[in-house]
């Protein structure tokens, strides 16, 4: 699959991007997913598995590579899935959608293009009706990603460390 808008493109995580996952990983990445210090080499090539079987089993995970549309160039990933973990499909046509951008490639707009697509494909393939966008308070750029997708601010709810998450939701257009 891949997914384009001439800026971005979309296409399934390969094994073969390890490497380029780990280079990507930074300090804002680490703090705004609450992960509590860089991703060992087995956990990002298990995160990968686990995506490239998503795809394959017609999971409930749907993970795609950014990637810059004129150099194919790795730029992060843009993701949706069932709002509870222990539901392994959507719930009545509502998914999380989450982005990470790497550093190389943010303030270029690439989030809000890549969760454009996504929201878009998943609208059409899997019977999307609303989006959950749960982005930890501070964290501004993706806040704003939020904002310029046309999300509605409905509340918070506290993340797994205890932090709060602002909960936006958006409703995918055709």
């Amino acid at each position: 699959m891949l997914l384009t808008d001439g800026v971005v493109a979309l296409r399934p995580v390969a094994p073969d991007d390890v490497d380029a996952w780990l280079a990507g990983e930074d300090d804002e990445q680490i703090r705004w997913f609450e992960a509590p210090g860089p991703a060992p080499r087995a956990n990002v090539e298990r995160a990968i598995d686990a995506w490239v079987d998503g795809w394959a089993s017609g999971g409930p995970v749907r993970h795609l590579a950014i990637c810059d549309a004129r150099t194919a160039a790795l730029a992060g990933g843009v993701e949706v899935r069932p709002p509870d973990a222990d539901v392994p499909t959507p719930t009545d046509g509502l998914v999380n959608l989450s982005y990470l951008v790497f550093p190389a490639f943010r303030g270029r707009g690439f989030a809000v293009r890549a969760s454009r697509l996504l929201v878009a494909w998943a609208a059409a393939h899997l019977d999307v009706r609303e989006v959950e966008i749960k982005v930890l308070e501070g964290n501004a750029a993706s806040l704003a990603v939020a904002a310029r997708l046309g999300a509605v601010r409905v509340g918070t709810r506290r993340s797994p460390s205890g932090a709060t998450f602002v909960v936006h939701r958006l409703r995918p257009t055709a």
